[in-house]
């Protein structure tokens, strides 16, 4: 008879030895999947915007931990913008909560937050108070520091922190907006613009062809208006006037071909005159392909940061070969450019 190709010694040890590793990796994905899932909040309070809640608890959640309020662009779900962004790997390092409010397709079919639907950019009222539902539901719920709630988004989710920024300054300590839009942006160019009244009327146009038009978006060019026309759009429908309006981070590509770029002088333009500030910045630095600059109040104090990047698309920039660490995951809307913006906010916010 042959001899026996399987002697049981060896069997043995190679089941050992496999089951050792199966156990490896699957502590290893347990982990993997405990860092980087999302959860689902289905009740949070009212929710007149019909939208979705998503929560990241970091491995290190405890009481007190600052709030980050991350909204995405068109297209795109919380699950495109979470750990791609660098947004989760953050999370769990400094730590903080990560909410990911969610826009349905019911609502608005590529999926943009309708930052520029005076039904819901108004406070108390659709989107905009929906999302802030889900923050105070966060702050009981999981006992973050109400005094460190942050918002950041891009391209329509940039616009609706905006408008969140707007609506209720005196909850958020920061701000961060990539290829975003003015408050207010969506108006008239005038009494008689009846080209942006035609695109009003639903069945001529598509939903939200008025805000591409007035706003800059897909090749137009958006409506140029001075400083204190656009901090009125902010400050007419704000809750509160604050001491201090929080922290902000203007980030915009100069060759986006969706949001025109000149949203960020606008931008800079709308948020200097809300504070008072000098249009001119205080401090000017070239960092890489990036020009930073950065505004000081009448205190000395930093309170607007402006990123504008040399040949930068629509997108949220992050350092994917990063060293020593690896800033983001490449993805549709979030490509490498060496800069890992979420750290940079980061910083800026004092989130640490």
């Amino acid at each position: 008879m042959p001899s026996n190709p399987f002697p049981a010694g060896v069997v043995a040890n190679w089941i050992r030895r496999h089951a050792q590793l199966a156990a490896i990796a699957f502590v290893v994905l347990l982990n993997t999947q405990s860092v980087t899932a999302l959860e689902q909040v289905s009740s949070f309070g009212k929710n007149p915007g019909n939208l979705l809640m998503y929560l990241h608890r970091p491995s290190g959640l405890k009481e007190g931990l600052p709030l980050v309020v991350a909204l995405h662009g068109c297209a795109q779900t919380p699950a495109d913008f979470d750990d791609e962004t660098g947004l989760v790997a953050l999370a769990e390092e400094f730590p903080f909560l990560l909410l990911l409010p969610e826009q349905r397709a019911e609502n608005m079919s590529r999926r943009c937050f309708r930052w520029y639907d005076t039904n819901d950019n108004r406070p108390g009222i659709g989107e905009s108070a929906s999302i802030l539902e889900m923050v105070d539901a966060a702050i009981e719920a999981e006992g973050v520091d109400p005094n460190r709630v942050f918002v950041m988004g891009h391209s329509a989710g940039g616009a609706m922190a905006a408008v969140m920024l707007a609506n209720y300054p005196n909850r958020f300590a920061g701000g961060a907006i990539f290829a975003g839009l003015p408050v207010g942006c969506n108006r008239p160019a005038g009494a008689f613009d009846l080209f942006w009244s035609s695109l009003q009327v639903k069945f001529i146009a598509p939903d939200g062809a008025d805000a591409s038009y007035a706003c800059g978006i897909g090749g137009f060019d958006l409506t140029d208006r001075d400083g204190d026309e656009w901090a009125g759009y902010v400050t007419e429908g704000t809750d509160a006037v604050p001491e201090n309006w929080p922290l902000l981070s203007l980030w915009q590509g100069t060759a986006d071909a969706i949001v025109h770029p000149n949203n960020l002088r606008e931008l800079t333009e709308q948020w200097t005159a809300v504070q008072e500030i000098d249009l001119v910045a205080d401090e000017r630095e070239v960092i890489g392909s990036a020009i930073r600059e950065v505004y000081r109040d009448n205190a000395g104090m930093p309170r607007i940061e402006t990123w504008s990047l040399d040949g930068f698309g629509h997108a949220v920039p992050i350092d994917a070969d990063g060293n020593p660490e690896v800033c983001g995951l490449e993805a549709e809307y979030v490509v490498n450019a060496n800069l890992c913006a979420i750290r940079r906010v980061a910083d800026f916010w004092q989130l640490r």
